[in-house]
């Protein structure tokens, strides 16, 4: 019955392991193999070899998905960043560099942009300030423009009875 229950428990950690792996490739982690991590159930005991076989194969198989996903996100970057047509093929390490450096670049006009802004806001708000002042002392600004027209209203009225007679 012992040697039933180490296997039940043997299985229990297999399952362990799977959800574990299929959790960790979600993120593009490597998981370690059980036999890492039975603790006291399997001390003492010989690993089969046909395990040790799958085990590599199946680490293979989470590397090769790993290196998948990362030319994935490598070509995302690629898309997403101004590449000059000088070079046809990136290293890794010269892509990272220039997207580190596109992104300084970035937060740079963001900055500019930013405090042109507030500058902005700035003037903005002197500018309202004129215009309450200019309207505060509307009343009298609203006459000068009025009489002004008046006047050349006048003027021009004078101009036409002048000419007809």
């Amino acid at each position: 019955m012992e040697q039933g229950a180490s296997s039940i428990q043997v299985l229990l950690q297999a399952a362990e392991y799977l959800d574990r792996r299929e959790r960790e490739a979600e993120h593009g982690y490597a998981s370690l193999c059980p036999t890492h991590s039975l603790g006291p159930v399997n001390r003492g005991r010989r690993r089969p070899k046909a395990p040790r076989d799958s085990l590599r194969s199946m680490h293979s198989e989470l590397e090769k998905h790993r290196r998948a996903q990362l030319r994935h996100c490598l070509e995302q970057l690629k898309q997403q960043m101004p590449l000059s047509t000088d070079c046809a093929r990136y290293t890794t390490l010269s892509l990272l560099r220039r997207a580190r450096l596109h992104i300084q670049k970035l937060e740079e006009q963001e900055q500019r942009a930013r405090r042109l802004k507030d500058r902005l806001r700035s003037e903005q708000r002197s500018l309202r300030q004129r215009l309450e002042q200019l309207q505060g002392a509307g009343g009298e600004w609203e006459r000068l423009r009025v009489d002004s027209l008046d006047s050349s209203g006048l003027s021009s009225e004078r101009s036409d009875t002048d000419q007809g007679k």
